[in-house]
């Protein structure tokens, strides 16, 4: 190992004594610039290190020329220039192998530098904003920096010199580290807000307020390593470019299958190592209990309140003044009052890209539950103040869907929104991915093929589509299809590969399922109506139910034939289905593309589910176990008197002492069977059931309201 010749402070001593001028500035930008292409050179091909090498060198590169004007006289500023720069020339130096073997020290360099490109950026920015309205004070000077100008200017011309030195600390750190070949936990320096609160944050004022559990950032749902690079980086890049003309919306759209949601999360992850994520909020059509559609700006507005404490400051100011934000559902109150407003306050005050995503918003619901959410992100609401250009232009959301009508119609033509479609990265980009990724799927069996070539076949009849890749590659490892080879199940794939989208997916879904089910089967028809039945409960929920939950309700079902255990189905659908061996895990379709695939009979045929005809059994199961579970005061709480906002502990209670699948999960419909509460012929049961008491049954139930 080398050792860097010249320490920072030594060389800014050298900056000092030939003076500070703007040749030098220059000299040290276009030196950091020219070190930094080349270490990306070097580390291209390692995934978890390019991304942020990459962006460094093109925030650093758009704002050189800013940087070079406004910081020619700040010894601080030139200091940590010229630690940038032995930092990386001191890696440079390494072998390839040793990089990759300290490839998280380095990725940790590259994340501080990026902050720190954001810094210089926006520092610069600052100073050029302040000399338009006052005159300049150096850092060097005694005087009080900025008698008059913006909270930002004060801000940053007063503390400059401490984020250096917190900058130069932590690069010293993980340069020892990255000497020692030892890796020690290092707390990068993020400054997205460089103000300070001043009071006490009142926590309690935002406890009760609506927030979708589970909605979050889903890591298994990243890409692989060293795919999607092309649109992964011109995301990135729109993200960090913060001018005020640049658009704030990002709209990534899609077919089914296309691995959106997949880039999404990754984007997510980048910007959560970095401590830039915002907020990641996912919709999923197989929560449909969980309304997110009414809960999205509540749960992104609490997101940013845990990551930044001036946020949260102001978003307990904004419930304390109307307490009925916590829980409103109207979506249009929650954006202003809940995120515009406070962010607003910010606006002069954040340094840096702040990122919000919001992945499928096609699978909330039907047109109609996005409707309000879609006017918003367009700025097409009756008032101005609630414009999605009032938000700070450093706040950006990130958002994917298919391309609806609705989605497309109200999107397609917005001045603030980039439209990226999934069509448009090359088929050839797509078709090396997707052999990456079946590669790395199958790697384990590779030695089974005695023609290879059949994977680049296979790459290019996915047509793009990953589900149907991941589905492929799932039938050919054979984990749940016993009796054939990898290969002969590869050739088997490949024999129904042909066709358009849509058409190849639901050849896929068909192929899989009768590869489960075969038709040879001497019972086969006993088997597709347990089928119907199982997939019906799992589909007909409000809410995904577990194994455990989907079995206990099963024995509350009238009819004698649909007692069977769930698990009889579920077990061999693990290529299809989440929750098949884990039976605390809710069951739900690993892709929303499968539920839709099966609820529709022209494209489904004899794996046809009918949701709605069991409807009745599981309004009678829940009725059973309701009659055998519903308890008084069944969370043992202290008062019936208190709200449940007030109730500190109450999710831990309701996890304790309720059954959760049964109670949240169950859909009533009142009008699927005829008669009140769709119960006609059934009402003696129902009856008997109660013991002839009378009970007020609601068509939603929700034990949390």
């Amino acid at each position: 190992m080398h050792s860097i010749a010249r320490p920072v402070n030594i060389a800014a001593q050298g900056i000092n004594a030939a003076g500070d001028t703007t040749a030098q500035v220059d000299s040290l930008v276009t030196k950091i610039l020219g070190t930094l292409s080349k270490f990306n050179s070097v580390v291209d091909k390692i995934a978890t290190i390019h991304p942020y090498a990459q962006a460094a060198w093109a925030v650093l590169s758009s704002a050189s020329k800013m940087i070079i004007g406004q910081n020619a006289r700040d010894e601080s500023i030139s200091a940590l220039l010229n630690k940038m720069e032995n930092v990386y020339i001191f890696i440079t130096q390494e072998d390839l192998e040793t990089i990759k073997s300290m490839h998280i020290v380095i990725t940790r360099i590259c994340q501080q530098t990026l902050e720190c490109a954001y810094f210089l950026r926006d520092y610069a920015k600052a100073k050029s904003y302040c000399k338009s309205t006052t005159k300049i004070i150096p850092l060097a000077s005694s005087s009080p920096p900025f008698s008059s100008g913006s909270r930002l200017g004060k801000n940053f011309i007063s503390e400059a010199d401490i984020r250096v030195q917190q900058y130069n600390t932590v690069f010293d750190d993980l340069m020892q580290q990255f000497r020692d070949q030892v890796v020690r936990e290092t707390v990068l320096v993020t400054h997205r807000i460089l103000s300070t609160v001043e009071g006490i944050i009142d926590d309690v004022g935002l406890s009760g307020m609506a927030y979708a559990g589970g909605a979050g950032l889903n890591m298994d749902k990243i890409c692989l390593a060293g795919t999607r690079q092309g649109i992964l980086d011109e995301i990135t890049a729109w993200i960090n470019n913060t001018e005020d003309d640049a658009a704030r919306v990002f709209w990534l759209s899609g077919s089914a299958g296309t691995g959106k949601s997949s880039i999404a999360h990754t984007i997510a992850r980048r910007f959560h190592e970095l401590g830039r994520l915002g907020s990641c909020y996912c919709f999923d059509r197989n929560r449909g209990g969980d309304l997110r559609h009414e809960k999205i700006f509540t749960t992104i507005a609490l997101d940013l309140a845990d990551r930044d404490e001036q946020i949260r400051h102001a978003l307990a100011d904004a419930v304390r003044r109307a307490t009925v934000l916590k829980n409103t559902t109207d979506i249009t109150q929650q954006w202003k009052e809940l995120l515009v407003k406070p962010a607003q306050q910010l606006s002069e005050a954040m340094v840096g890209p702040i990122l919000i995503v919001i992945d499928a918003l096609d699978e909330s619901g039907g047109a109609d539950s996005r409707k309000q959410l879609l006017r918003i992100l367009a700025g097409k609401l009756n008032d101005a103040d609630s414009h999605i250009l009032k938000l700070p232009p450093n706040l950006r959301i990130l958002l994917t869907s298919r391309p609806l009508p609705d989605i497309c119609n109200t999107l397609g033509d917005v001045q603030h929104v980039y439209p990226q479609s999934m069509d448009g990265i090359s088929r050839a980009s797509t078709e090396r991915d997707i052999l990456s990724f079946v590669s790395h799927e199958i790697a384990d069996i590779m030695d089974s093929f005695t023609d290879r070539t059949h994977l680049t076949s296979l790459a290019h009849e996915s047509d793009g589509l990953f589900e149907w890749a991941r589905l492929a590659c799932a039938y050919i490892k054979g984990d749940d299809y016993p009796g054939l080879t990898p290969q002969e199940r590869l050739d088997a794939v490949m024999s129904h590969a042909p066709g358009d989208r849509v058409l190849l997916l639901d050849r896929m879904y068909m192929f899989t399922l009768r590869a489960i089910f075969p038709p040879e089967h001497p019972r086969r028809d006993t088997i597709l109506n347990r089928f119907r039945s199982a997939m019906g409960q799992i589909l007909g929920t409000l809410e995904s139910l577990s194994l455990h939950s989907l079995n206990a309700m099963r024995r509350y079902f009238p009819d004698e034939d649909s007692l069977h255990p769930v698990d009889l189905i579920v077990k061999p659908m693990g290529s299809l289905l989440n929750g098949t061996i884990d039976s605390s895990i809710p069951v739900r379709p690993l892709h929303a593309s499968f539920r839709e695939f099966l609820t529709d009979q022209s494209r489904s045929g004899e794996f046809y589910v009918d949701v709605s005809a069991i409807q009745q059994g599981l309004s009678f199961a829940s009725l059973g176990v309701m009659k055998d579970q519903l308890r008084f005061n069944i969370c043992k709480l202290e008062s019936s008197y208190l709200p449940n906002c007030m109730v500190q502990d109450l999710n831990n209670r309701i996890a304790c002492h309720i059954l959760r699948g049964p109670f949240r999960g169950f859909v009533f419909n009142p009008t699927s069977a005829g008669g009140p509460f769709g119960i006609k012929t059934e009402g003696n049961f129902v009856q008997c059931l109660f013991d002839g008491q009378i009970y007020l049954i609601y068509s939603h139930m929700s034990i949390n309201t």
